[in-house]
């Protein structure tokens, strides 16, 4: 049995312990949207190098990348020999809002393809 100076402690530990478990959620949340991102970034990268292997223009490129990897991704394309290389960079967003000061990239390199 319950004595009269424990009533209510169940509510009061649950009241103490829910915010702490949805912060955890929230962590796990923003770290799972993360991990897609950089998968998106990657993939992004990737597509618009093979693009410029291809021949096509930097403008072709750019847009699959920012289709792949969305609007707010910074472009670079390096060139060197037989090579190109794209980098995109993106900042990071907790829960995909609040932009903290730290940026996500990747890089991309493929061989130029040459006619014989």
């Amino acid at each position: 049995m319950r004595s009269p100076s424990e009533r209510g402690s169940i509510s009061a530990e649950f009241a103490l312990a829910l915010p702490s478990v949805v912060l955890v959620l929230l962590l796990v949340l923003s770290l799972g949207l993360h991990g897609a991102t950089q998968v998106s970034l990657e993939a992004g990268a990737g597509a618009a190098a093979r693009e410029l292997a291809r021949g096509q223009g930097p403008e072709a490129a750019q847009r699959t990348a920012r289709r792949i990897a969305g609007e707010e991704v910074s472009f670079a394309l390096g060139h060197d020999q037989d090579y190109v290389t794209v980098s995109l960079t993106r900042p990071v967003r907790i829960l995909g809002g609040i932009e903290v000061a730290m940026t996500q990239d990747a890089q991309a390199t493929a061989r130029v393809e040459t006619l014989p």
